[in-house]
């Protein structure tokens, strides 16, 4: 059973680590039958009436229950994921912390997709390489102005304006069932980027493990 800190990375310096979480799979159950005052049918009856919830969107049930996470993020990951504006959400300052130096480098750089302009694909033609020197020596500027803007005693929420959208962040995130499995629809998708789906897929991992019941229905609708 997953323990409080147990975390997955995600890319180089990222992760997804579970704090918590607020009731279980039978507790949504026991909340759907409060409406006509029944009792748990056993293990079968539940398992139906829990589908039936999820495929017929009768979601304040699933919005009875909670699960709390820490994640590392890129910020242009992190500018994605704050449009989910159905979470309790919390965020390092960067005008009380300095900043460590890390950045997002990417182990493959994509090209844009001429079809849809929302997306990427792979081109064989693009020179890694060189495009990743290209980006480390962006951060390397970047994070030595930052540093050099801090040792020159510039207040932290000014010194921070350099700083590129590549750096890491982190939040703590909370969730309801019904507004997670909402955001893994959209973020868990091919036409998500694909960065955001690496960190909804962790999320979704530390998931199944404490809302079993849910997430196994959740992946048997999605096929």
């Amino acid at each position: 059973m997953i323990e409080k800190g147990d975390k997955i990375s995600v890319h180089d310096h990222g992760f997804v680590r579970y704090i918590g979480h607020l009731g279980s799979d039978l507790d949504i159950i026991e909340a759907a039958r409060i409406s006509y005052k029944s009792p748990s049918k056993g293990e079968e009856a539940d398992k139906k009436l829990l589908k039936y919830l999820i495929t017929n969107k009768h979601t304040s049930p699933l919005e009875m229950v909670k699960i709390k996470f820490n994640i590392k993020m890129p910020i242009f990951v992190m500018r994605q994921f704050v449009r989910h504006r159905m979470q309790n959400l919390n965020e390092v300052s960067a005008r009380y912390t300095e900043l460590p130096n890390e950045f997002f480098i990417p182990k493959e750089f994509r090209a844009n997709n001429v079809k849809d302009k929302q997306s990427s694909g792979r081109d064989f033609n693009l020179k890694q390489d060189h495009c990743k020197g290209l980006m480390n020596l962006s951060y390397e500027v970047a994070y030595t102005a930052y540093t050099s803007l801090l040792n020159e005693g510039i207040a932290r929420e000014q010194a921070r304006l350099v700083l590129p959208v590549g750096i890491y962040t982190e939040i703590y995130s909370c969730w309801d069932l019904n507004n997670l499995l909402k955001f893994f629809a959209l973020r868990d998708d091919p036409h998500a980027q694909k960065e955001h789906q690496d960190y909804a897929r962790a999320m979704k991992t530390i998931t199944a493990e404490v809302f079993p019941w849910v997430m196994e229905i959740y992946e048997e609708l999605r096929k």
